[in-house]
This record gives structure tokens, C-alpha cells and sequence, in this order.
């Protein structure tokens, strides 16, 4: 019995140091778990897209610093990298200088052999004015839009050169766009003015008349100047063009074209100046009015030995030269020498070089009619420009329009002076009509033609290339009196 409850007492003793290593042994480690199953396979996600790229503030035209002015030099690419199609240097000349391009206009004269008349001449002007053009593909450009506006910079060979350019947009199978720069509307609401320092001259488009891109541009001028360009650019985007197609470049234009060709501008009317319009005139020195009809001052006007009366159509001059008198004048010599004091004149001091764009011009033109016919052997005509030299000829010793001489009718006509050809000056601020034969006419109208060259108005004498002819005494008188009597 005690040998049962030794081994019970054992066994528990042997159970308790069991169960304590038990407690205090490591437990085994757990399985590893059974791999993952893949996840079924993916795209990508996307890259971000970029941002829009920002449209263009200014498209440039083209630059011309380093710019051979001729035809057969043109590049094939502009400055802004897209294709020169063709260029255009017409009826000038020019030369690239201090990073500018200088163009010397020269539009062709009228010739009558190869235009039928004036109205022929101004018609087709395209054939005879200078011309500087070019076809830029700005289509290409990335974003091309139509802008607000066009700068030129540029600057002028003497100022005021704005009267005598005109800007033409024709765009590819597009309208014709045109106007004089004079004409057009500046950013600030106001009219060009060509100085001779470079600037940025910047036309609002819009405004202006003109749809707001092109890609064939034309700077031409209607008269003698000169002007230097550097660089012409479109900025200030108003939308985008849709480039498909011409037709859908066109229907973006946010103006209509007005003209249907260089023919439809009033290039006539600024190519002619005024001397002054009789209709209305009251014929003697006390009436003499303030100024012209083209605005600027009449200095003086002088009624010497004449006679006048207001006509329907003009003002009749009747020219009453004084006859030789011994109690005046020793002897005929002397009577001939002082021929300005006894002859009949009409004289007036017209301050053209105030005028606007004024120029030197190839023709005068007289609209006027004789009383009896035949007066262009009984009078002459007197340039003498203040502070210059004189010329003077008899009218019938002038060069007419065509080569021929003057023929004063009893029908009001326009006499045409070709003034290079007569041996005068192409402008004047004093003339005189005198008659040394007792004669009448009817005077409309005087006026200046066709540019022939610029006129600086700080010196307009300088200009004048032809050698003075002298004084009225200086002429003939004697024999020309023998003659018309």
C-alpha cells in the first residue's frame, strides 16, 4: 500500500516538472502560409497629360536686318521659319544699312506713249508705282491667328512719307485691302506719322479696314520717297485661324473688302495739289481772300495793268499792258528793259509749302479759256519761288502734255505743263501770269500733278535741280510783241 502511494506521489511530482518545462519551452513555429496569388495583370496608368501650349502673343512677318533687297536673293524662309513664296521690288531702289532695309521709290512718270491719258494712268497705277511685296506662308505658323495689330518699324527718308505709301493685303484667292498709311487707324486711335527716327508704327487692323493676318503684303508708294524697314509683325490675338482651306481662312475676316483694285483709290486726288480755284474770285487786291483753296495762306496777290470781273466759270482777267510813253522811258530800250512794270499781271504768293506730303510734281495744269483765242503768243508764265531763282517763259515756248506746245481756245480746257521739259521747277509758292499784248482769258483753276520727287519744306529751293532762266526782261519781249501783233 505505501508502495502505491510513494509511486502516485512520484508520478504527480514528475506530471508538475513536466507541465513547468512545458510552460517555459519555445513554441513551435507556425506553417508559412500558402503564397499569394498573383493579381491579374494591368495597364499602366496614363502619363499626365501635358499642358496646352500658349498660343503665340506676336507673329512676326519678317525681319530685315540682314535683308539682300532684290528679286533673285530672296530667302527661302522668313525669320519666323515658314516659306518666302515670292518677293517683289518694283520701280525702286534699295540697299540694307544699319539693320534695316532703305527703299527708294521710284514710280514710273506718265509717259503718253504708254498711257492713253490720265484717266489711263491712274487706273493702272499697279504698272507704274513703286512697289516692295512679298507672299509669307503664315499659315504655317504654330497657332496662327488673327491679331488686333500690325507694326511696321520702319522710319522715313525726310518725314511725312504716310501721304505717299499705301498698304495693300491681297491674301491668297482672299479680297484686295488697301488704303493709304495716312489713311489708317493707329492703336491710339490716331493717324500714322512717318518720322526719320525708327519707330513702331502699329495700325489697328480692324479699324483700319483690314482683316487681321494675311500672307501677301505690298508696301507701295504713289510718289518719289524713301523710307528704312526693319521689321513688320502681327500681334494681340482676337482667334484662331481655321487654316483648311482659303475659304475658311476668308470666313474668319471680321471686315468686308471696299475696293475691288489699286484703280478704286482716289490716287489722283492725292497726287494733286492745289495752287488755288478762281470760281467766285473777286479779281483785285483788296478781296484778296486769307488763304487758298487748299487751306494754306495767301501771302499776297497782285492786279497790275489789268482789269477783272467774275464770270460763271472762273475769273476773266482782261491784261492791259501799258503802251510806250517817252515821258515814262527814255527810248524802247529801256521801255523792254523794264517790261515786269508795264506788263499786264495777274500774280499771287501761295504758301504750297505748308501743303501736306508737298512735292515736286511733273505738271501744271491750267484750266482756262481765252477770249479770242490764240493767247499763248501773248502770254507768259513766271515761276519765282521765294528766296529763288526765276524762270520765266512765254506760253507758247512751254512743253505741253505730249510733247506739244500750248493752245489757249475759247473752250474751257485743261492747258497741261510738262514742267521738267519747260525748263521749270516742279513746285512754286510764287507765279505770275503776265501779258505784254493786250489779250483776256478766264482762269478756273491751277494745280500740281503727279509727284515727281519729295520736297523738304525746311528747304524747297535746295530741291530744285533745273538752271534759273532769268527775268522777264531777260526775254524777247521786243520780238514777241512784233509777233502777236
Amino acid at each position: 500500500m505505501k508502495k502505491k502511494i510513494c509511486l502516485i506521489l512520484a508520478l504527480s511530482i514528475l506530471l508538475v516538472f513536466a507541465a513547468i518545462a512545458c510552460d517555459n519551452a519555445d513554441p513551435a513555429p507556425a506553417a508559412d502560409p500558402p503564397p499569394a496569388a498573383d493579381p491579374p495583370p494591368t495597364d499602366p496608368p496614363p502619363p499626365p497629360e501635358p499642358p496646352p501650349a500658349a498660343t503665340p502673343d506676336v507673329f512676326v512677318w519678317n525681319n530685315f536686318a540682314d535683308r539682300t533687297p532684290t528679286e533673285d536673293a530672296k530667302p527661302d524662309n522668313s525669320t519666323s521659319g515658314v516659306p518666302i513664296w515670292w518677293n517683289n521690288w518694283a520701280n525702286l531702289r534699295a540697299g540694307n544699312e544699319n539693320g534695316a532695309v532703305t527703299i527708294n521709290y521710284r514710280p514710273g512718270a506718265f509717259d503718253p506713249d504708254d498711257f492713253d491719258d490720265f484717266d489711263d494712268y491712274f487706273s493702272r497705277p499697279g504698272d507704274w508705282m513703286g512697289n516692295f511685296g512679298e507672299a509669307v506662308n503664315m499659315w504655317a505658323l504654330e497657332g496662327i491667328s488673327y491679331c488686333k495689330y500690325l507694326t511696321i518699324r520702319m522710319a522715313g527718308g525726310l518725314g511725312g512719307e504716310e501721304n505717299f505709301l499705301i498698304l495693300h493685303f491681297q491674301p491668297e484667292d482672299g479680297p484686295f485691302f488697301a488704303a493709304r498709311f495716312a489713311d489708317l487707324v493707329t492703336k491710339d486711335g490716331g493717324s500714322p506719322e512717318i518720322t526719320t527716327d525708327m519707330q513702331d508704327i502699329v495700325i489697328d487692323l480692324h479699324a483700319s479696314g483690314f482683316p487681321g493676318m494675311t500672307n501677301r503684303m505690298h508696301i507701295r508708294a504713289f510718289a518719289e520717297c524713301t523710307i528704312m524697314l526693319e521689321e513688320i509683325s502681327f500681334s494681340d490675338p482676337t482667334g484662331p485661324i481655321d487654316t483648311d482651306s482659303p475659304d475658311s481662312i476668308i470666313a474668319g475676316f471680321s471686315v468686308q473688302p471696299t475696293l475691288n483694285g489699286l484703280g478704286d483709290l482716289p490716287i489722283r486726288e492725292w497726287s494733286t495739289f492745289v495752287w488755288n480755284n478762281f470760281i467766285g474770285r473777286e479779281p483785285s487786291e483788296d478781296a484778296k481772300p486769307d488763304y487758298s483753296t487748299s487751306g494754306v495762306n495767301i501771302w499776297w496777290s497782285n492786279w497790275a495793268n489789268l482789269s477783272g470781273e467774275i464770270v460763271d466759270d472762273g475769273v476773266q482777267i482782261n491784261f492791259e499792258p501799258r503802251a510806250f510813253d517817252s515821258r515814262d522811258y527814255d527810248d524802247e530800250d529801256e521801255y523792254f528793259e523794264s517790261a515786269a512794270n508795264w506788263m499786264g499781271n495777274f500774280g499771287e504768293a501761295v504758301n504750297m509749302w505748308a501743303l501736306d506730303g508737298i512735292a515736286y510734281c511733273q505738271f501744271v495744269t491750267f484750266r482756262m479759256r481765252g477770249l479770242e483765242g490764240g493767247e499763248e503768243d501773248k502770254i507768259m508764265l513766271h515761276f519765282q519761288p521765294e528766296d529763288g531763282p526765276s524762270f520765266v517763259a512765254r506760253f507758247s515756248d512751254l512743253v505741253a502734255l505730249g510733247g506739244g506746245s500750248p493752245a489757249i481756245t475759247t473752250t474751257m480746257q485743261d492747258i497741261v505743263i510738262d514742267l521738267a521739259a519747260s525748263g521749270f521747277p516742279g513746285m512754286t509758292n510764287r507765279m505770275h501770269i503776265r501779258a505784254f499784248v493786250e489779250c483776256g482769258i478766264v482762269l478756273q483753276e491751277i494745280f500740281f500733278s503727279v509727284p515727281s520727287g519729295r520736297l523738304n519744306s525746311d528747304d524747297p529751293v535746295g530741291g530744285i535741280t533745273v538752271p534759273a532762266i532769268g527775268n522777264p526782261a531777260d526775254l524777247p519781249i521786243r520780238d514777241f510783241v512784233a509777233e502777236a501783233s
